[in-house]
Parts: structure tokens; sequence; C-alpha cells
């Protein structure tokens, strides 16, 4: 059976809660998943013998996990070599404004220009606003950039945005592209 990495940088946790989604959905697809989290120590000893990858990063203050540029940076060499996709997640993608979108786009092609490596997919993923969670500064300063660009205000409560039908179908759509489908009977 053929294998593909899932890794990922968290940094609240909707990611990795993205992540698990994502490898269980390649699972269901017949796939054999390693899930990892780029801040874990096994991310230093991950060798190069999967068939495709899923990079995941959540964006805060403009920037993804130092983990996650750290893991892609020392392994660009091999994933530049199998079919792989990074999802990038934040709050951002899910304004739908097309100024929004082009400083996603560039905020990855950053990400690209400092590790060396360009995937072959990037799929923009919206977030969680997770009030509950932040310190009464964060909660004051989130409230204030969702009120800027008309989001949900409520303190009292915590909104997750991403939309799991569209990321079942990015998964699929991955399935569809690679030869990962095809590896109920392969190697790797």
């Amino acid at each position: 059976m053929k294998s593909a990495l899932v890794v990922y940088g968290t940094t609240e946790g909707q990611t990795r809660k993205i992540a698990e989604f994502i490898a269980n959905a390649l699972k269901a697809g017949g796939v054999k998943v390693e899930l990892l989290d780029s801040a874990d120590e096994r991310a230093s000893l991950v060798q190069p013998t999967y068939a495709a990858a899923i990079v995941c990063g959540s964006l805060h203050q403009f920037r993804f996990q130092a983990s996650l540029r750290r893991f892609v940076k020392d392994n660009a060499s091999w994933l530049a070599g199998i079919p792989a996709a990074f999802v990038a997640v934040s709050l951002t993608a899910a304004l739908e404004d097309d100024g929004s979108r082009g400083e996603l786009q560039e905020l990855a092609q950053e990400f690209y220009r400092e590790t060396g490596w360009t995937p072959a997919i990037t799929r923009q993923v919206a977030g969680a606003l997770r009030y509950s969670e932040y310190d009464y500064f964060k909660r004051l300063v989130m409230k204030l950039i969702a009120r800027q660009k008309g989001g949900d205000t409520d303190t009292s409560r915590d909104y997750e945005y991403t939309d799991w039908d569209d990321l079942a179908g990015f998964v699929e759509e991955f399935l569809a592209a690679t030869s990962l489908r095809e590896g109920a009977r392969g190697e790797r």
C-alpha cells in the first residue's frame, strides 16, 4: 500500500483538526497515512519514503509556524519530487473579497520562497475564531479585527469557519490527481 504524509503546524488546534480530517479522508480512500505535528521531535527523523504529502499550516501574524517552515525547508528536495499539496489555514480565507485572497496568495508565495518548496496544489481553508481560549488582550484584538472585517464579535462563544464538505472535495481531488488510490496493491 502506498503511503502519504500529512504534516501540520498548529497554534490553536484548528489546523490539527483539519490535518486529522485530511488523514482520515485519505485513509477512507485506501491510503496508508502518517500524521505528524511539525513541532514533534519525530519530525526531524522523517525519511523520504512517501508517495505523496499534504502540508498544513496556519497563518498567525502573517507567518506560518516556525516548526513547519523548518520542516519544509529541511525536506524541500524530496517533497518537490512527489505529488504534494499545501493547505493554508487562516481566518482570512473565510472572507470572499479579492484583496483578502490576494493577500493569502502572497503569504503562501512568501512561505514557498522561504522554504524552497512550491507544491503542485495550494488550498486556502478557513480556520476558527476561539474566543474562549484567548487571554483578555488577544480576545480584544481578535474582536477588533473581526469587527473591521465584518466578522463575528460575540466573545462568549467560538466560531468555526472550516468548510468540511469543501475539504472533503479537496481530498478527493488530491486522490484523483495522484496514484495513491492505486496503492492498495502497490509499494511504499
